[in-house]
């Protein structure tokens, strides 16, 4: 048998509920999370209305890392 390479487990995240969630992200939640300002709040919500959702920017990993899903 051949051994793995990577050990890491994939996780599926939910698309619409991740979506429900950054779009009611508020402000003071925002900055509890680790995401500074409003601006980049802001554009965040922006990409996700957009549908341009990338799973692997700082603020997404942010709060995948913070939310438990």
């Amino acid at each position: 048998m051949q051994e793995l390479e990577n050990n890491r487990v994939e996780t599926y995240y939910d698309i619409a509920k991740l979506r429900e969630y950054i779009l009611n992200l508020t402000p003071a939640e925002a900055r509890e999370i680790g995401i500074k300002y409003r601006s980049t709040l802001n554009k965040l919500k922006d990409r996700v209305r957009e549908g341009e959702l990338n799973m692997n920017t700082k603020e997404m990993r942010k709060i995948l890392n913070k939310v438990i899903w």
